[in-house]
């Protein structure tokens, strides 16, 4: 068990798009994980939210796996609601459907997981600068656990979501080879 503070090293992002045998595997895990309790209203399972994202060309679904073993999920999206939430919508992807199983929350993963989005961003959409979410107002802990991940409010809000209001929230994703915002 890790301590509560530490930051965990052995977290990866993997893309679910691939056809391969470890994709296979892992995508079999990831619809068996679970929302915490009180979450389902902001957010859907992946035994949901993948088999849409499979149909959907702009939306890349992957894992969070820390030690090899699939403990979260999410979604890069290169539409959505973006043109609703920022201004260069086509220098942006929206990270959307992310969370973890209740099991594995706690841990810095989750943290870990959000300022590990750049290669995965990147492997997406290379020209973005930017990752932008919506998170319900209502979802303290989400707004805590991105913000330690990197995130910062906009000062925007989005009305559209099915749970109420939400905080627009951004973080940048720097040019390869160099630091800055873009």
């Amino acid at each position: 068990m890790i301590a509560e503070h530490a930051v965990p090293t052995s977290v990866e992002l993997l893309r679910l798009d691939a056809d391969s045998p470890r994709t296979a595997e892992v995508r079999r895990k990831v619809v068996g994980l679970r929302l915490a309790p009180g979450q389902q209203r902001f957010s859907g399972e992946a035994a949901h939210t993948l088999p849409r994202a499979d149909t959907d060309p702009n939306r890349v679904p992957f894992a969070v796996l820390y030690r090899q073993t699939p403990v979260g999920f999410g979604i890069i999206d290169q539409r959505g609601i973006l043109d609703e939430i920022t201004a260069a919508p086509a220098e942006a992807v929206l990270l959307r459907a992310f969370y973890l199983d209740p099991e594995w929350q706690g841990r810095g993963i989750g943290r870990t997981a959000c300022l590990a989005l750049d290669p995965l961003v990147r492997s997406v959409r290379p020209e973005a600068n930017e990752v932008v979410l919506t998170v319900n107002e209502a979802n303290p802990a989400a707004v805590r656990a991105y913000r330690s991940g990197g995130f910062t409010a906009t000062g925007e809000r989005y009305l559209g979501g099915d749970a109420g209001p939400q905080l627009v929230m951004r973080r940048p994703v720097p040019y390869e080879g160099g630091a800055g915002d873009g």
